[in-house]
C-alpha cells in the first residue's frame, strides 16, 4: 500500500474512514460553510471554508503519523467528493510519497463508495 509498515497496519486494521470518526492514524469530519470548525485548519482551507454559502458541506481528512505524533496531511472534498485543497505537513522527501500514496487511497476509496451508491 503505502510501503511504511506502521500505516499500513493502521490501515488494514481500520481501513480508511469513510463516516466521521477518528482512529490512531486519521480523523474525519464534516464542517458546513462558514463554519468555526474550520479556525483548527491551513489558512487556504479555511478561507474556502469561511467564504462558502451555508448550505455546502465539506468533508475534512487528516492524517496523523502514528509513531511520530505530527500531522501528516490534511484532505478537504466537496460534498460531490471531489478534492478541493490538500497540505501536506511532511518536509522529509519519503513522507511527502506516503502523503501521495494516502491521497490516492483516499481519493480511491472515496470513489469506490460513490459507485456503491
Amino acid at each position: 500500500m503505502t510501503g511504511t509498515k506502521s500505516i499500513d497496519q493502521l490501515i488494514q486494521r481500520y481501513g480508511i474512514l469513510s463516516t466521521p470518526g477518528k482512529d490512531p492514524l486519521q480523523r474525519l469530519t464534516y464542517l458546513c460553510g462558514g463554519d468555526k470548525g474550520a479556525n483548527a485548519l491551513p489558512y487556504c482551507m479555511f478561507n474556502i471554508i469561511m467564504n462558502a454559502p451555508v448550505s455546502r458541506r465539506f468533508t475534512v481528512h487528516h492524517f496523523y503519523h502514528p509513531t511520530k505524533k505530527c500531522r501528516l496531511a490534511t484532505f478537504l472534498f466537496d460534498e460531490k467528493g471531489q478534492l478541493i485543497e490538500q497540505v501536506y505537513y511532511a518536509k522529509v522527501a519519503r513522507w511527502v510519497e506516503l502523503c501521495r500514496k494516502l491521497q490516492r487511497l483516499v481519493i480511491q476509496s472515496r470513489k469506490d463508495i460513490q459507485f456503491a451508491a
